[in-house]
């Protein structure tokens, strides 16, 4: 099972504290990008992450994995930022999460960037029945189930979430499901007892706000199967 630190910072700074900080454990990133609109909280934006990287000379293209979670109403002028960040070789980015309802048309996002893998965001009152109904599932490149409401950390954990992995699984979803939101000692046990288990685990302040950094990833690699 693959930990993926997910970073939802307020600047360009504090991001890249928190990447040279986890660095030495973790070669992948997500990235959270909040507008304040969709969600109730507004993070680093995606033009300031590239002022930033050009005129630091800091190229972190060699080095490191991202994906970004756009919690945001148009995500389509983000996709273009991310583009350029691209174009640019500042940034390797792997995939990019869009909310589920958002999105009018997941095929017509693949084609139109043809060179990202996106993948959909199903929030806690999304049902995948809804999503089932919509797409042909296994079309989806990537799934990625929220824990908590988005946009800010430290909320609740909510256990009916961990549902629609089962329930993905029952469809025959075969590609890569990723669960976001509130992990940490408490709530491992929980998802890690039940039969059907993500693929990855997109872990916030249980890492980004960790005192002790080293024994809560001696924690998580004792606890997790390998990916």
């Amino acid at each position: 099972m693959q930990v993926i630190p997910a970073l939802l910072e307020n600047n360009s700074n504090a991001l890249i504290k928190q990447i040279n900080r986890l660095s030495p454990f973790f070669k992948t990133f997500q990235v959270d990008i909040a507008d304040g609109i969709f969600v109730p909280n507004k993070t680093v934006r995606i033009k300031e992450i590239n002022n930033f990287l050009t005129n630091n000379q800091y190229l972190i293209t060699n080095n490191f994995i991202f994906d970004f979670h756009l919690m945001v109403k148009d995500y389509e002028k983000e996709i273009e930022k991310l583009s350029n960040l691209v174009s640019k070789k500042i940034m390797k980015i792997n995939n990019i999460f869009v909310h589920f309802s958002l999105l009018p048309n997941y095929q017509l996002l693949i084609t139109n960037y043809p060179n990202f893998s996106f993948g959909l965001v199903l929030n806690p009152e999304d049902n995948v029945d809804e999503l089932k109904q919509k797409y042909d599932l296994n079309q989806i490149e990537s799934i990625q189930i929220m824990s908590v409401n988005p946009g800010f950390q430290g909320q609740p954990f909510l256990p009916h979430t961990l549902k629609k992995i089962e329930q993905l699984r029952k469809q025959n979803y075969r590609h890569k499901i990723l669960l976001d939101g509130a992990i940490n000692q408490d709530t491992l046990p929980l998802i890690l007892s039940k039969k059907y288990k993500p693929d990855c685990l997109c872990i916030g302040s249980y890492l980004t706000k960790a005192e002790n950094l080293k024994e809560r990833i001696k924690f998580l690699n004792k606890k997790l199967p390998p990916p």
